[in-house]
């Protein structure tokens, strides 16, 4: 067994592109994996913490994953994530490894996937609202997804971030900063909007107008967008299960179609210009098992082995 750290699979040099790759992968593959929605687990007594596990199966690969994601809001960092990768034939464990890394950059390659496969053709005009983790990652995957395009890139002003997500970026070529202090004054600017928020109360416009027509809507963490559950043309999504308890999922779900139905042919993405769409990607422990996957075969040369004693024949207690 290995045990692959954090600075592990920071260190393996994984590219954007590859993150893009394996996303891509991960939706070729969803309808052969058993892939049950993930089990979220909030403790009364832990105002804001949550315990979220997400298994999973992709016979084809002949791999098993278990992935448990917690959020403690006092605890540094908040998020922490850990992954379990499993022989499926042999039942063996092949590694434990750290998921903090993989979320984050899976999480953005798939937030440029979709921008990518379903924003309006040949869109240049980008707006990002939250500028922390996932909006780096994404806005790096989103460079790799198409890189012929000069991207004029729409910040929401918040607490200095924007001077920092800047810098960050300053060396990427073909993109232009704009930075602005009104959500409805980013969304008329921006062809594609990515929210990277994780919390807010309420929507962030409840003007329907403000939405122009061709918009592609990107909530990464599903948060201030619900009155467009309502308005826009289509709603596309990773799992529809885990959409069900959504307030509005009634009301859109004849307009809800799955990202991987479109990456496989089965489905239309985009049909025209005009259409104003919304994805949810809530994130499915599939792509976490791809990138896992890769991210073994990369480091399991670099790592040394752990014994992990298991019981060699039946017992009796």
């Amino acid at each position: 067994m290995k045990i692959i750290s954090f600075e592990g699979i920071k260190n393996l040099g994984i590219t954007p592109k590859d993150c893009l790759e394996w996303t891509r992968e991960a939706l070729e593959r969803k309808a052969d994996a058993m892939l049950p929605p993930k089990i979220s687990l909030k403790p009364p007594h832990l105002s804001g913490s949550f315990y979220n596990v997400m298994p999973t199966i992709a016979p084809a690969l002949n791999i098993a994953c278990v992935k448990l994601v917690t959020r403690l809001p006092h605890a540094e960092p908040a998020l922490d994530g850990n992954l379990l990768l499993s022989d499926l034939a042999t039942n063996s464990v092949s590694a434990l490894m750290d998921a903090t890394w993989i979320t984050n950059a899976r999480t953005g390659a798939v937030a440029a996937h979709s921008a990518a496969l379903l924003g309006i053709p040949g869109f240049t005009r980008v707006g990002f609202i939250g500028l922390g983790n996932t909006a780096r990652a994404t806005l790096d995957c989103l460079r790799a997804a198409v890189p012929e395009r000069h991207l004029e890139v729409t910040l929401l002003a918040y607490k200095g971030q924007e001077e920092g997500f800047q810098e960050r970026f300053a060396a990427m070529p073909e993109v232009t900063f704009h930075v602005v202090d009104d959500v409805k004054e980013l969304v008329a600017q921006s062809q594609v909007v990515f929210s990277c928020v994780t919390y807010t109360p309420e929507d962030f416009i409840d003007d329907d107008s403000a939405f122009a027509p061709g918009i592609t809507l990107i909530p990464v963490h599903t948060r201030g967008f619900t009155q467009c559950d309502l308005t826009f043309d289509k709603v596309f999504c990773d799992d529809r299960g885990h959409l069900h308890n959504f307030k509005n999922y009634a009301a859109f779900e004849p307009r809800l179609t799955e990202v991987a139905e479109v990456v496989s042919g089965q489905k239309p993405g985009r049909t025209s210009d005009e259409e104003r769409i919304l994805v949810y990607n809530i994130g499915i422990a599939l792509q976490d098992l791809v990138y896992a996957k890769h991210v073994y075969d990369a480091a399991k040369d670099l790592v040394p082995d752990v014994v992990y004693p298991r019981p060699q024949e039946k017992f009796w207690a």
